[in-house]
């Protein structure tokens, strides 16, 4: 991975991330609760960059991996501040949801906003899905595609490999740009279903029939080739493209669409992380791939396909940061939401609101960092190989 697209990669996210809690910190502005502090990066603290008339400080932090808005009212350390008219716990119900759910708000704003842009410039499909109910635009079904007009032709009679990348299961075995794969095993394979066939062979030795040759290869305990594809049919699929007006439809059929797509793979880790079952489990957690794999990913978009791609995945990065967020967990903006609604309901006292929401927040919170850094590690693991005894690397 090229250092430019290792900073860009961070960069997206920071910027991702800054969009979000900007939400909030305007949400909270326009309710009239006071913001103490916008953080950019997490601590340590290199400097407060300025303070506004307002009283809100704007500081830079030195981990470049997150942002904060920190709101009056939220310390509870600082009891005075309760009772204070513009304090976050004394605001109403309605203006507490707003603050909340604005910054989910503004990352469903930026992914549509980068939606419309690739779909009036024109994009190709980031991938054929195997599930024939997807109706994205970007991760299409072949049902979709044709029904829409933008695919002709049948995919099937195999794949073409059109890039091998750097340092990948793929290269190590030798396989070349302009392969067409027919089977895998026994089994034809198109565009649609390889990968999900390939990620199946999980610590197991496969066949490709490449015509000419067998080629087997022995998969580590995450399968995944790093190829880009197409079909070797005779097909042709239109760049998707509108004009500005139903380019801005399209961008709103697409975070519907990719909002399916995104729970059903939410469901499918959950029910894997939770099965108790060893097989099940690793399979999952071999799955999840943030930051490390998901800049990783981005690099491979771009390489394959050039910046519209990489504009396409940061849109769908920014989608699934919404989705996230609304999880019901606490930390969580959905949990933070239904916080907020317990204590109208029950009219909690602040000083027992904050000892037990304090409690399950920081809790949750660090479980959530806890795993954020056992990912990270995996993935360094995974897509650099680095030399770690101590993960057995």
């Amino acid at each position: 991975m090229s250092i430019l697209l290792i900073v860009i990669g961070i960069v997206m996210f920071m910027i991702l991330i800054l969009l979000h809690e900007f939400g909030h910190f305007r949400a909270a502005k326009k309710t009239g609760v006071k913001v103490n502090e916008f953080w950019i990066g997490l601590p340590p603290r290199i400097c407060t960059l300025w303070t506004d008339k307002s009283g809100t400080k704007y500081t830079l932090n030195a981990i470049p991996l997150w942002g904060f808005c920190a709101l009056e009212g939220e310390d509870p350390s600082k009891p005075e501040t309760f009772s204070a008219k513009d304090s976050f716990i004394s605001a109403s119900l309605w203006k507490k949801i707003i603050i909340v759910l604005w910054g989910v708000s503004m990352n469903i704003l930026t992914a549509w906003v980068f939606f419309t842009i690739l779909f009036v410039h024109g994009v190709q499909p980031l991938g054929i899905s195997s599930d024939e109910t997807s109706e994205s635009y970007l991760i299409s079904s072949q049902t979709f595609l044709k029904q829409e007009g933008f695919l002709s032709g049948s995919l099937s009679s195999g794949i073409l490999i059109t890039e091998v990348f750097p340092d990948s299961l793929a290269e190590s075995y030798d396989l070349q740009p302009d392969m067409v794969v027919y089977r895998l095993n026994d089994q034809e394979v198109d565009i649609a279903n390889f990968a999900t066939l390939v990620s199946d062979m999980s610590n197991q030795t496969f066949d490709l029939d490449l015509w000419d040759e067998i080629r087997s290869i022995t998969c580590p305990e995450t399968c995944k080739l790093w190829v880009a594809i197409a079909s070797n049919a005779d097909v042709e699929i239109v760049d998707i493209k509108f004009w500005l007006w139903k380019a801005m439809l399209a961008g709103l059929h697409e975070i519907w669409a990719e909002r399916t797509l995104t729970l059903k793979a939410f469901g499918s880790l959950g029910r894997g992380l939770f099965s108790f079952n060893k097989d099940k489990m690793a399979d999952a957690f071999n799955m999840l791939a943030w930051p490390v794999g998901a800049v990783k990913m981005g690099e491979l978009f771009y390489q394959a396909w050039g910046w519209i791609a990489y504009l396409a995945f940061a849109g769908i990065i920014s989608l699934a940061l919404a989705i996230f967020n609304l999880l019901p967990i606490p930390a969580l903006d959905g949990g933070r939401g239904i916080w907020v609604i317990i204590q109208r309901i029950f009219s909690i006292k602040p000083e027992k609101y904050f000892k037990w929401e304090a409690i399950v927040n920081t809790v949750v919170f660090y479980l959530l960092m806890a795993l954020g850094l056992v990912i990270i590690v995996k993935d360094l693991v995974v897509f650099w190989q680095l030399p770690l005894p101590f993960l057995g690397g």
